[in-house]
Order: C-alpha cells, then sequence, then structure tokens
C-alpha cells in the first residue's frame, strides 16, 4: 500500500478506537444510554407520517394512470391550484378536475378542447390545496396527441424538454406537437 491510503484509513481508525475507549470509560451507563437512544429513535420514526400520504402531492410515475371520458369543460386560466388550462372530465367512475399546464403551451401546440369531446389522459392524480387534482402527462383527442409533462411530471412549456428522450424531442419540434 501506498503511504497516502495509510493516511486515508487511520483517520476513520483512530474515531473508532476514540468512540470506543469513550463508552467503555462510561462503564454501565452506556448500556442504558444507548437502549434510551434507541427507544428515542424508534419513537420519532414511529411519529413520521405514512411515506405515501407524504407523497400525495409528488409526481411520481410509477403511479401514473389512464383516464377517459368526456370534457365537461375547459378553463384555460383556473386560479385554482396548480394555475393554468383545467379539464373537467366527466369519467365512469365522476368528474375529475385535470390540471394541462399553461394555455399558451397547448394553443401553440394547436390542441384544443370544448365540451362533449372524449379524451384520454395519463397521468398522476395528487392533492392540492386538499382537493384532488390529475396531472396530465399526456392528452389524447382522437388522432391528437400531446405531451405536457416528462416523466417526472415538470411541465414541458417550462423547459422540461430537455429531459425527454431525443426521439420524443425532435416530435414535438414539429408543427402541432407530439403524435
Amino acid at each position: 500500500m501506498h503511504l497516502q491510503n495509510y493516511g486515508k484509513l487511520a483517520s476513520p481508525l483512530l474515531s473508532c478506537v476514540l468512540a470506543l475507549s469513550i463508552g467503555a470509560a462510561s462503564g454501565t451507563n452506556a448500556g442504558a444510554a444507548s437502549q434510551s437512544v434507541a427507544e428515542e429513535r424508534s419513537a420519532r420514526v414511529a411519529s413520521r407520517p405514512v411515506a405515501r400520504e407524504a407523497r400525495a402531492n409528488v409526481y411520481e410515475a410509477k403511479r401514473e394512470t389512464v383516464l377517459e371520458g368526456t370534457v365537461v369543460s375547459y378553463t384555460e386560466n383556473s386560479q385554482s391550484a396548480p394555475t393554468g388550462a383545467h379539464v373537467m372530465l366527466r369519467t365512469a367512475s365522476g368528474s375529475v378536475d385535470v390540471h394541462l399546464g399553461p394555455a399558451t403551451y397547448l394553443q401553440s401546440r394547436h390542441f384544443s378542447l370544448v365540451a362533449g369531446e372524449s379524451v384520454r389522459f395519463a397521468g398522476v392524480s395528487v392533492l392540492a390545496n386538499g382537493a384532488s387534482v390529475f396531472l396530465a402527462r399526456t392528452a389524447q383527442k382522437g388522432n391528437q396527441f400531446i405531451t405536457v409533462r416528462s416523466p417526472r411530471g415538470s411541465l414541458l412549456a417550462n423547459g422540461a424538454v430537455r429531459m425527454l428522450p431525443a426521439a420524443e424531442r425532435a416530435q414535438i419540434k414539429q408543427p402541432g406537437g407530439a403524435r
């Protein structure tokens, strides 16, 4: 071994020796103290919210689902969170609020929606201000298809296009967006 490698190993070894000597010096109280620390740590972990609840407002691709239904209404500039274009969609299981991002992005891709049209969205349902909102990643109306979010949930209108695979980026650059 080189001298430099000994130096890298010496520091962690000295730390371990120091920790062991402090533990031995404290005697029998060390066992009780470590048990108390372990109990405190367990209590902190138990008091944490369940991971699923904590991530209810995060876009996770593994939770992605598909919604199909009929457009009830379309609002270009909704003030409810998340702001932007929203579609109220009637599905077999009820009405769903679908967020599509900035209306200007949809307009630049020649994508519009009107009441009565059949559409299909792929995305994730999240909680926003206590209400459930479906964050659409893709939207399809007839043979017209548009991608509005990256697989990580970032809006393409905000520059997330660079996160897409090269083939998908090339499709988006074409007039009318991805097909």
